[in-house]
């Protein structure tokens, strides 16, 4: 009994850690993706002098921190984007600069390694078939236990009955082995992506759309206060149509990349919006808050296309540096 629940625990816990399995070869990638971060926006600048602003400098040094974190974990990819900014700033010097726009492409790692882990490591392994069959092997184990105490006190009526939950117990193992947790995996992805981009919209409808004062959506661009609602949230509806039709449409092994990259987008847009504005508003702008959706508009009016061309940037690069990091994993230095 002992040694089974030593199984089970063993499996809920290996690969699913905040700290990924290290060695030389992925202290060398981060290195790597570091100065990718520094390069791609240090040449970026000599071709668009505009990202010489930290807020547009922010979009091109943030696509590889979101991979890194995707790939290593909410630690690491927190640490690479607030080091590959600071970094920058000795080759790109800022317009203006404030320690907020450190902060964002430090969460541009953590939040896309808290989502890479939730969906790549806890729920892959969770709705796993080893996983599952383990943890009918250990209610069998349960139930037998159960079944030869009712045997030795003949009680045929517990006995029936805990003999007729091994059958079924047996079946569904049978069934799970037979046909995979492919399925499984595709719907509970469906769920888990439909209701994290609900809880953005939620929150943005709730909070733009009601506790938002007259005042402060007056000053900004979009003066009305329902169509700033829609162009917030349009770019995340669209979202979630893309993943319940993509739900039918697409092949499990890219829609398991997919929809961890759709929501931290979404969450992303939702976090960094807020803190790229009062970063503008106090390196460009005058310190009056009530300015703030002035900043918060111009970010808005591009977030939807910004949204869907980050999402298949960082799709296409994950699968690329993914099999370079995962190639010949086993070898060691």
């Amino acid at each position: 009994m002992n040694k089974i629940n030593k199984i089970i625990q063993k499996a809920k816990l290996s690969d699913f850690s905040i700290f990924p399995k290290w060695s030389i070869r992925k202290m060398v990638f981060v290195a790597i993706l570091i100065a990718i971060s520094v390069a791609f926006t240090t040449v970026s600048s000599q071709i668009i002098p505009w990202v010489n602003i930290s807020s547009y400098k922010f979009a091109f040094i943030g696509l590889p921190v979101k991979i890194t974190g995707f790939i290593f974990g909410p630690l690491i990819g927190f640490l690479v984007g607030f080091i590959s900014d600071l970094i920058s700033l000795l080759f790109v010097p800022p317009v203006g600069y404030s320690p907020i726009y450190s902060l964002a492409t430090a969460i541009n790692g953590l939040v896309s390694g808290i989502f890479g882990m939730y969906f790549m490591q806890f729920i892959n392994n969770a709705f796993s078939v080893t996983f599952r069959i383990n943890n009918i092997n250990l209610k069998i184990h349960k139930l037998a236990s159960k079944l030869r105490i009712a045997e030795s006190k003949e009680d045929t009526k517990a006995e029936v009955k805990y003999a007729q939950k091994i059958i079924t117990l047996n079946n569904k193992k049978t069934f799970i082995s037979e046909n995979g947790s492919d399925r499984l995996l595709a719907n509970i992805y469906l769920i888990n992506g439909v209701l994290f981009i609900s809880i953005v919209i939620s929150f943005i409808f709730i909070y733009v759309g009601y506790l938002t004062k007259d005042e402060w959506i007056s000053n900004g661009i979009v003066k009305n206060r329902w169509a700033l609602v829609a162009l917030m949230t349009a770019g995340m509806g669209a979202m979630i149509i893309f993943i319940v039709v993509a739900r039918f449409k697409m092949s499990l092994k890219k829609y398991k990349i997919f929809v961890p990259i759709i929501v931290f987008s979404s969450f992303l847009e939702l976090i960094n919006i807020p803190l790229l504005s009062i970063g503008d508003l106090y390196t460009l702008g005058n310190g009056d808050l009530s300015n703030i959706y002035t900043w918060i508009s111009q970010h808005i009016l591009i977030s939807p296309i910004k949204i869907w061309f980050n999402v298949f940037v960082i799709y296409y690069s994950y699968l690329v540096v993914a099999k370079l990091i995962n190639k010949n994993a086993n070898l060691s230095y």
